[in-house]
């Protein structure tokens, strides 16, 4: 019945898929132990397989001068069938490659470089939709929504970083990272994003662009057992 959550109908069953291929190439001609290795990752509503930071949407922003998003959904659907705008989910596409080298300088040092790229892919209907949803379309959701010129939920994201390793001995060992990231993602029909919601006064105005991110780490490690 129309009482029920499924009333209003719901959007049939899809099956989000992922490939992926990795290669490992031994480098003893340019120092002992050394190696390269590369992975590359390809998914139609499976996100999980590329992205498996479980915090969510990726975001950066710089106090209040500007912010990138980037969504992270495996599927985006809208509308109901009372309104007869109901849609079937759109599966989100999205990609990426990483790869990395090591090198050891000795025994006891070691020397690594690393870094990636990942784009995520909206069709039309789900880039409207969510557009929509943002306050960013027309009034309308579902089948029947319209993105504003402009606003666009397609992103990427890039990063580099390397990594210094000591072992001290057998079971200590010190390590200096460094990294480097980017965020292009989210645009809209006006360059900004955000405002104030209901309940909640903290909320601004932000303009939408790049943003990036320098990370330094310095990790101490000692194994005690066994």
């Amino acid at each position: 019945g129309l009482a029920s959550p499924e009333g209003s109908g719901h959007p049939d069953d899809e099956w989000g898929w992922a490939v992926s291929a990795g290669l490992r190439l031994n480098a003893p001609m340019i120092g002992q132990g050394d190696y390269f290795q590369t992975q590359v990752n390809y998914t139609q509503g499976a996100l999980k397989y590329i992205f498996q930071n479980p915090n969510g949407n990726p975001y950066i922003q710089d106090n209040q001068s500007g912010l990138a998003m980037g969504i992270i959904s495996d599927g985006v659907y809208g509308g109901n069938l009372l309104d007869g705008n109901a849609t079937n989910i759109e599966l989100t596409t999205a990609w990426n490659v990483n790869a990395s080298f090591e090198h050891f300088w000795n025994p006891r040092w070691r020397t690594s470089i690393h870094g990636g790229y990942a784009q995520v892919s909206y069709n039309d209907r789900a880039n409207n939709i969510l557009c929509v949803l943002q306050g960013d379309g027309n009034a309308l959701g579902g089948s029947l929504a319209v993105a504003n010129p402009g606003c666009d939920n397609d992103w990427n994201w890039w990063w580099i970083g390397s990594r210094t390793q000591w072992n001290v001995t057998k079971e200590f060992y010190m390590g200096l990272d460094v990294a480097y990231t980017r965020i292009s993602g989210l645009s809209t029909s006006d360059g900004l994003f955000g405002g104030p919601l209901p309940g909640n006064t903290n909320i601004s105005v932000r303009p939408v662009d790049d943003q990036d991110n320098w990370q330094v780490r310095f990790r101490v490690h000692r194994d005690f057992y066994p």
